[in-house]
C-alpha cells in the first residue's frame, strides 16, 4: 500500500507541463481576442452613436429652417439692410445657403387697424422685435413687413412697448397703406448655413456672425430644384434664386480615429419650401 501511494504521487513530466501551458496560452489568447473584438465593436458603436447624434441635430435644424424660407418676408423687400430688393433665397452654392426667414417665430399680427400715416402700430406680441442696430442690421431696429395679400410694405422698428395691451411698435415712417386687424407683421432675418474645413456653421442674422453648429462634418452637399423638380445646376444658381422650390441636403459626418478607424454617417433630406 505505501508503494502504491508513492506511485500515485508522481509529478508532471516536462512535456505535460509544456502541453498544459500551451493550451492555457491558447485559451487566454482566445479570451483576449474576444474581449478586444468586443471592445472594438463597443468603441465603434459609441463613435457611431456620437456622430449620429451630432448629425441628426445639425440635419434636423437645417431641414426645419429651410422649410421656413420666406416666412415673414415678401420677395422684393430688403432682408439684409442693404436697401436692395431681395429674393427669399439670397445666395446659394453646393456648400452654403443664405435665405430670409423668421426662424424664431418672432413675427406677429396687427391687434388693431393700421391707417395710412400711422407711426405706432398695435400688435399682438412685440416681445420678439429687437431695437439694437447690430441685431437689426440697419440704422433702427428690426425690419418689419406688413403683409395683406398683394399689398405690403416694409418699415423699421424704432420703439417697442410690451407693457401695454395690446403691445405697440413705433416705426421709422408713417405707413403708406391702410391695413386691417389681424394681418401678419413679419420679422425676418438673413440666415446663413455654411460648410468649410469640416465644420457646419450658422449665422442667425442677429449680428453675431457665423457660429459653429457641428464639427466632424466630412461634407455638405446642397442641391436645388425648381417648381418642375428640375435640378438647378451650380453654374445657374445665381440667376435662378427666385425659382428654387425644393432643396436636397446631404450631410456626411466622420468621427475621430477609434480602434476600428474613422466612422462615417450620412443623412439626406428633401425639403419643400413652404412659403414661396
Amino acid at each position: 500500500m505505501p508503494g502504491r501511494w508513492l506511485a500515485d504521487a508522481r509529478g508532471f513530466t516536462l512535456m505535460e507541463v509544456m502541453i498544459a501551458a500551451s493550451v492555457s496560452l491558447i485559451v487566454l489568447f482566445a479570451i483576449y481576442t474576444t474581449i478586444e473584438s468586443t471592445s472594438g465593436t463597443y468603441d465603434a458603436g459609441e463613435q457611431r452613436a456620437d456622430i449620429q447624434q451630432e448629425g441628426r441635430f445639425a440635419a434636423e435644424m437645417l431641414t426645419r429652417e429651410l422649410r421656413l424660407i420666406g416666412y415673414g418676408f415678401v420677395s422684393g423687400g430688403d432682408c439684409n439692410g442693404d436697401t436692395v430688393a431681395d429674393n427669399a433665397v439670397l445666395a446659394a452654392t453646393p456648400t452654403a445657403i443664405t435665405f430670409c426667414a423668421d426662424v424664431r417665430n418672432a413675427s406677429t399680427t396687427l391687434a388693431g387697424d393700421g391707417t395710412a400715416g400711422d407711426t405706432t402700430l398695435d400688435v399682438d406680441d412685440a416681445s420678439g422685435i429687437a431695437l439694437s442696430a447690430s441685431k437689426g442690421k440697419g440704422a433702427n431696429g428690426d425690419e418689419l413687413f406688413l403683409m395683406a395679400g398683394g399689398t405690403w410694405e416694409q418699415v423699421w422698428a424704432t420703439a417697442v412697448n410690451t407693457g401695454v395691451t395690446p403691445n405697440t411698435v413705433t416705426v421709422n415712417v408713417g405707413i403708406a397703406n391702410d391695413f386691417s386687424l389681424g394681418i401678419p407683421v413679419g420679422r425676418p432675418k438673413p440666415i446663413t448655413y455654411s460648410w468649410t474645413a469640416g465644420t457646419l456653421s450658422k449665422d442667425d442674422g442677429e449680428g453675431g456672425g457665423l457660429v459653429a453648429l457641428a464639427e466632424g462634418i466630412q461634407a455638405l452637399q446642397l442641391q436645388y430644384f425648381d417648381g418642375n423638380d428640375v435640378e438647378i445646376l451650380p453654374a445657374n444658381l445665381a440667376a435662378n434664386l427666385a425659382n428654387i422650390r425644393r432643396i436636397r441636403s446631404t450631410i456626411t459626418l466622420q468621427s475621430g480615429q477609434g480602434s476600428l478607424g474613422a466612422q462615417n454617417f450620412t443623412i439626406t433630406s428633401n425639403v419643400r419650401v413652404r412659403n414661396l
